[in-house]
């Protein structure tokens, strides 16, 4: 038999996943088993703005944007290297799915009634108010999976964070539960940067595709998987 202690069951940062790819760059799309987009259907949503692949104008204009800021971010790349501080920027695995990679970007896929689409709003970062972090929750003594969130007094918006943050008291919150044994399978995505992607997919055949940290996207999927 399983030993419980009474520690608190360990949190780690997740949000809804951005697309790589050029043409869904740091773009997101909620769809049902036709592909339809159910964004506007899931109750309590704030509205945002509509999802749309880029054409081939949009691409290179994103593959510009790419160029110039990472000439702009080099100096201080040397300068950090220099001074140790500089490591080398992640890279992107092989493509795996390109019908959800490339030509659309699903971070949820669920029919009507179906488990995704419980998933809360606050997991999409251009919806959630700058210094709220939304954390997943692994519970072992009750069997079940949760999001957490809190305000951070660190992250002064959605671009900028100095660091040493605490939690606003009274600010944290259970946002959504589901049991363990609700979760099929958990999975890795190559193409994502790292490997920092990964989907839940639950037993009633709707997902979610999560991003976190490479570390820690592989260490839940170890910890979700059946």
């Amino acid at each position: 038999m399983d030993e419980y202690t009474d520690e608190e069951p360990e949190r780690y940062p997740v949000e809804f996943a951005s697309g790589t790819a050029a043409s869904v760059q740091k773009r997101r799309s909620y769809r049902d088993r036709e592909r339809h987009d159910i964004e506007p259907e899931l109750p309590g949503w704030p509205p945002g703005k509509p999802f749309a692949v880029r054409g081939f104008f949009g691409k290179v204009g994103q593959h510009a944007l790419d160029v110039v800021t990472t000439l702009l971010l080099l100096p201080l790349r040397i300068l950090a290297g220099a001074l140790g501080g500089y490591s080398t920027p992640d890279k992107r695995g092989p493509l795996e799915d390109r019908a959800n990679e490339v030509e659309d970007f699903p971070v949820m896929w669920a029919g009507e009634g179906e488990t995704a689409r419980t998933l809360p709003w606050q997991l999409d970062p251009s919806r959630r108010p700058w210094p709220m972090v939304t954390e997943l929750e692994i519970d072992e003594a009750e069997d079940l999976v949760r999001i957490t969130a809190y305000v951070d007094t660190a992250r002064g918006s959605r671009f900028l964070e100095w660091g040493g943050g605490s939690k606003v008291p009274g600010s944290e919150a259970v946002l959504w539960s589901v049991s363990r044994q609700e979760i099929a399978s958990a999975a890795v995505k190559r193409f994502s940067m790292a490997e920092s992607d990964f989907t839940i997919a639950f037993r009633d055949g709707s997902w979610a595709r999560l991003e976190t940290s490479a570390h820690v996207a592989a260490k839940l999927v170890a910890r979700l998987t059946p």
